[in-house]
């Protein structure tokens, strides 16, 4: 799903993104040594200089630097002098368009110290939790790749508009509106008036800039915000239903089957039990 560019489209990304903690590493290095990984993973630098390859470029990353790498790529690093590198591996939940939207790999310098507190948690994490598996230490390797994810943005690292993938400015303000508010009524019409455009060119431009039409970009949309709702709080499925335009439960029930597989009631019990056997018992 295409994503919208601006403050709504970042906290759309990581609102979307939830990490299961898989396990930890502190690499304690010399020069010429290697270390290989081939998971998603966040590593920060406390000493030395390492350059990582495989990814798209090849990378240094001096004392301070952090390093997240989303996806299932196989790299590696090569200690160019002694340190410390620590590294949180990280199993994602779900899929869709929040992980789409992610870069192959996000690279921050300096980041021990303009962003402290995720380095403080994932050095408690790595070094001191005694055991981080479990709802504890997934909130907590969620909570330092989104604050990396911010802290990237915001400063600018993003490349120029890596949220927007909709270059049609009439169509982007349709997106934006339907993000804003997925339970409106959009017609074609509605949102051809958006965008400013009539609504036989409407609709093409739209298929032409996101590949969907705008019934089944607003209907995933909906699926996708309707996952967060089921899994976030106890609200009965009816009531998400009308929260996301849906006159009734029924239609409801038959998008979510159709973009999931499961009924909604299906998936939220599926979902909470993934969750809760990560705790250890």
């Amino acid at each position: 799903m295409t994503q919208v560019e601006g403050v709504h489209g970042l906290d759309e990304v990581l609102a979307g993104l939830q990490w299961r903690f898989a396990g930890r590493d502190e690499f304690t290095l010399t020069a010429g040594q290697w270390e290989f990984m081939a998971e998603p993973s966040a590593l920060v630098v406390l000493d030395g200089l390492v350059r990582v390859e495989g990814l798209s470029a090849t990378e240094d990353l001096a004392s301070g630097d952090f390093l997240f790498v989303p996806g299932n790529g196989r790299f590696a690093i090569n200690a160019l002098a002694s340190g410390r590198v620590l590294r949180v591996r990280l199993d994602p939940v779900g899929s869709g368009s929040a992980m789409a939207a992610l870069p192959q790999r996000l690279l921050l310098t300096d980041f021990v110290e303009q962003t402290p507190l995720a380095t403080a948690m994932m050095r408690h994490l790595v070094e001191q939790c005694p055991d981080p598996f479990g709802v504890q230490g997934d909130r907590v390797a969620t909570l330092i790749t989104s604050m990396a994810i911010e802290s990237w943005h915001t400063r600018g690292c993003a490349p120029q508009r890596w949220l927007l993938k909709v270059n049609e400015p009439g169509v982007a303000q349709a997106v934006a509106a339907m993000h804003a508010d997925p339970g409106q009524e959009w017609t074609v019409e509605a949102l051809a008036r958006v965008a400013l455009a009539s609504r036989s060119g409407f609709a093409a431009r739209f298929q032409a800039a996101t590949g969907s039409t705008p019934g089944r970009y607003l209907t995933k949309l909906r699926v996708e915000r309707a996952q967060r709702f089921l899994v976030e709080n106890d609200l009965p499925i009816g009531t998400v239903a009308r929260r996301l335009g849906y006159r009734s439960e029924t239609a409801f029930g038959r998008a979510f089957r159709r973009h999931t597989g499961h009924t909604p009631s299906q998936w939220r019990r599926l979902a909470r039990c993934s969750s809760a056997s990560a705790v250890p018992g």
